[in-house]
């Protein structure tokens, strides 16, 4: 028997009494030793936000640990969604575009000059993608050994004697890492 809108706005508010009484009940744990250590946030204010942050990453498909792995797709859509609900609430509030992009302090300038420069890498990064997962695709009907290949040549550098620094072990791994996005796996 499916739930009504009513048993599910119900399990909806336990949920969010159960995540008000983790961080009420963190706090209590460690609140104390967070002021010591002289966080900024006030204890609430961090732990909502490592909840905040811990939900992203699982709703993203990313290593909670590391931070690795997620999907940029979902992280773009979630972050595009809490644009547009901050765009709703300015127009609510009456707030002008000119006053939300008017930053006032030095460091504000830099971050909104970074953010910009971070979304036109990740535009370019997407569309570059697309253009190589649909060349990659045409490529296949005439050259069936082109993942094999591709995959070769990062193997070839893998084995090129170098002197082992960590660098280039997290080189290789992230260009195994980009390979597989645009090959398929043998079966």
């Amino acid at each position: 028997m499916p739930a009504t809108m009513d048993e599910v706005h119900q399990a909806d508010e336990a949920l969010f009494r159960a995540v008000d009484a983790a961080i009420d009940a963190a706090v209590l744990a460690t609140g104390d030793k967070l002021r010591s250590l002289g966080v900024p946030a006030s204890p609430h204010d961090y732990f909502s936000d490592a909840a905040l942050r811990h939900l992203f990453l699982r709703l993203c498909g990313a290593d909670g640990q590391t931070f690795q792995d997620g999907d940029p797709e979902v992280a773009w859509k979630i972050l595009y969604a809490g644009r547009n609900v901050a765009r709703r609430w300015e127009r609510q509030q009456r707030w002008t575009a000119t006053v939300r992009n008017r930053p006032e302090r030095p460091e504000d300038i830099a971050k909104d000059q970074s953010e910009g420069q971070e979304l036109a890498r990740s535009a370019e990064s997407f569309a570059l993608r697309a253009v190589l997962r649909t060349l990659i695709e045409h490529a296949r009907t005439t050259d069936p050994q082109i993942d094999a290949r591709l995959r070769a040549m990062v193997e070839a550098h893998a084995a090129e004697p170098t002197e082992g620094s960590q660098a280039e072990r997290v080189f290789i791994e992230t260009a195994r890492n980009y390979i597989s996005t645009f090959t398929k796996t043998p079966h």
